[in-house]
């Protein structure tokens, strides 16, 4: 079956991690026998772009949409699946390209769930989502679960909704060295733009001010002043795969915060949680709703409900944290793989025509 997937981007910054994760579950798709046709937008430097293909498909990249939007549509019309990403500057074309096509089956995945069903509950239109509803979709795909996907249907008019969490690509989400300019007790990679202010404050300044002596590492974007902070917390600017993946290797513990949208909806795993576990450090992750159903708390990572609960996963043997994270890194490779969305995929569009699973 030939799937056109569109709205992917390649660029830099952000863009790096989601084009990660959509490459391997492009790869997956295109290792079961299916044409899988990518069509992505390029970052303002092309050259520092790493070069991949699609077995058996093809990749259309461009700069600007106008450039590539008759090529998309054709190819859009002539599939089996069409599937829009709904993120990045050419999310909205995108979709209005695959709701208009001809294609057998017309899908929207939402990357961002947990600002989608806010701003629905709230009774606003998500900017990443057509203005005029998700109407005229097959499936509405979605970063989250949960109860509060009906919100689609009722606010958002989507005929069919069902989940397609986020996943890890197994071969750049791994194991790291540690790296002694990272040595830390605890660490944090932030979500942008203050999205995690009150889980940040409870779960991670306040134990740096309680245990003085424990040496604790913030990185991201948009951080607190520093002038703010007790001595003991360092922070670092936002890092790039390689260097993060070092920063959790060197932590005794890894605090995987949800954003403060995400706690508040439940059922939406960051994917920082799930590349903290399959780095296969020892996390601890605030509480949130359907948490249990991707890692299991106590065995394969900690649960946070106060301050002191962080504190105490501080206390414990350093060879039960170790078996904490390899449990959890083994979670997230049997069930949070792009391999497994992929499969997931087939299933909720039921395709046809690729190899066995």
């Amino acid at each position: 079956m030939k799937i056109v997937i569109l709205g992917l981007s390649s660029g830099h910054g952000h863009d790096v991690g989601h084009s990660l994760r959509w490459r391997a579950l492009i790869q997956a798709l295109a290792s079961r026998g299916h044409r899988v046709v990518a069509v992505e937008r390029i970052g303002p430097t092309p050259a520092l772009t790493p070069a991949w293909t699609i077995p058996g498909g093809e990749r259309l990249t461009y700069a600007a949409w106008d450039a590539v939007a008759v090529e998309a549509a054709r190819h859009a019309d002539d599939a089996g699946v069409v599937l829009a990403v709904a993120q990045g500057p050419d999310g909205l074309a995108a979709a209005g390209v695959a709701r208009e096509s001809r294609a057998a089956r017309r899908a929207l995945y939402d990357p961002d769930a947990a600002a989608s069903l806010s701003a629905l509950a709230r009774g606003e239109t998500p900017d990443h989502l057509p203005a005029d509803g998700l109407g005229g979709f097959d499936l509405v795909l979605a970063s989250g679960g949960g109860p509060a996907l009906e919100l689609y249907r009722q606010r958002a008019g989507a005929v069919a909704v069902a989940p397609l969490y986020p996943w890890i690509a197994p071969d750049a989400h791994k194991p790291a060295a540690a790296k002694q300019a990272y040595l830390a007790d605890l660490c944090c990679v932030v979500p942008p733009d203050g999205a995690a202010r009150l889980g940040l404050e409870r779960f991670f300044l306040d134990a740096a001010q309680r245990l003085t002596r424990r040496r604790f590492i913030l990185s991201g974007r948009d951080l607190p002043d520093p002038l703010t902070l007790p001595p003991n917390l360092r922070t670092l600017p936002e890092l790039d795969a390689a260097e993060r993946a070092a920063l959790l290797a060197s932590a005794t513990v890894t605090l995987a915060l949800a954003r403060d949208d995400e706690r508040q909806v439940g059922w939406c795993p960051s994917d920082r949680l799930l590349e903290a576990a399959a780095s296969g450090v020892p996390i601890v992750s605030d509480r949130w709703d359907g948490l249990d159903r991707f890692f299991e708390p106590g065995r394969e990572i900690l649960a946070a409900s106060q301050t002191d609960d962080v504190t105490t996963a501080l206390m414990l043997p350093r060879n039960h944290l170790a078996d904490l994270g390899q449990r959890a890194r083994q979670r997230a490779l049997s069930e949070h793989s792009a391999e497994r969305r992929a499969q997931e995929l087939r299933g909720l569009l039921d395709l046809k025509g690729g190899g066995d699973d």
